[in-house]
């Protein structure tokens, strides 16, 4: 797949060394992406108290900072998984470029503003309660066309997985939800 900005590789993997530059140029690597970070998280936490009506969460935690993205990464680790060929509706190539930018850019986590938890009747937490049903989000993965975004999510530390958004008429809306992953007992 070509596109005006690559020539010859596909967006995710055009991504991976549009990353990889501004890492060597100490440039952090999240900057492309903060613009449609608020609108990917805001559309991440409606899509998730629509999911789990029934049950909701009530927290969302107030930074990006991801501390389960090694169980996003582990849950990805067999290469025969049929899952990860197709991840998310990307190449196996591709799903693991996205997963190393979903790795590097939460390096640096952000602050997650009260109007994105409002959005799923969620509020901002700082503290984590265990016995809470919360949702931690990682910070957004964009494709260089900004029209396809990869935010990984925690639900109360037992289950998460990576989900794809697409952006449909200015809109960002959930398109696949992949990479899942259970914390074992």
């Amino acid at each position: 797949m070509k596109t005006a900005i690559t020539g010859c590789f596909s967006p995710a993997t055009a991504a991976l060394w549009c990353l990889a530059a501004l890492i060597v140029n100490g440039t952090s690597p999240a900057a492309n992406a903060v613009g449609e970070e608020p609108a990917v998280w805001q559309a991440t936490v409606e899509f998730i108290a629509r999911d789990n009506a029934s049950r909701p969460y009530k927290i969302l935690y107030f930074q990006s900072d991801f501390e389960s993205a090694p169980l996003v990464t582990n849950s990805m680790t067999d290469p025969n998984r049929k899952e990860y060929k197709d991840l998310c509706g990307l190449s196996a190539s591709d799903a693991r470029a996205m997963v190393v930018q979903l790795q590097a850019i939460n390096a640096e986590p952000v602050k997650l503003e009260e109007p994105v938890a409002e959005a799923g009747g969620l509020k901002i937490g700082k503290k984590k309660n265990p016995r809470a049903r919360y949702v931690a989000l990682s910070r957004v993965v964009v494709d260089p066309t900004n029209q396809h975004a990869w935010v990984a999510i925690d639900l109360s530390g037992t289950t998460g997985a990576i989900l794809r958004f697409d952006k449909v008429a200015g809109q960002w809306s959930k398109t696949a939800r992949c990479g899942g992953w259970m914390k074992s007992e």
